[in-house]
């Protein structure tokens, strides 16, 4: 599910949008996506924010319509400092969001079988706590590669 040149660890960010721009932009530049995905990713957090509370975690999982997608691809970062996005479910709620994956579905109908498979990967606490301590990208794609064959 993830590839090893679209994982990030420990990025300095200032803000949200910032990562969405970085991870976009990398996912661009491996044409995944089109040059419209960034800001209508950004466009649509406005919106729809994507923020949730996962135990201590907080994590986001930015996204938008399949039109600005070449092939689904994910991209995941953890961030040295937590970022404040609004909560998917209360989107008048600011979450402190340490956690990022950027996700390109190209299917419309494969969006909600993808955020499926994220919020059963990510319902593992042990698992966050391993990601946020990852010490480099590669570290962090070994973590996911293992878990991956075993949840999805």
């Amino acid at each position: 599910m993830f590839k090893q040149n679209l994982v990030f660890s420990k990025l300095n960010i200032k803000n949200y949008g910032e990562v969405i721009t970085l991870l976009g932009t990398r996912m661009e530049e491996l044409g995944c996506v089109k040059q419209t995905y960034v800001s209508a990713v950004l466009e649509r957090e406005k919106g729809f924010p994507t923020g949730l509370q996962m135990g201590e975690y907080g994590i986001a999982i930015p996204h938008t319509e399949s039109s600005h997608v070449c092939r689904t691809e994910l991209s995941i970062a953890t961030l040295q400092e937590p970022v404040e996005v609004y909560s998917m479910i209360d989107p008048t709620k600011v979450i402190r969001v340490s956690l990022v994956i950027l996700m390109a579905v190209k299917d419309p109908s494969g969006q909600v079988k993808m955020l499926s498979k994220l919020m059963g990967l990510f319902q593992n606490v042990e698992m966050l706590k391993t990601l946020e301590t990852a010490s480099s990208s590669d570290e962090m794609y070994e973590i996911l590669s293992t878990i991956e064959l075993k949840t999805v």
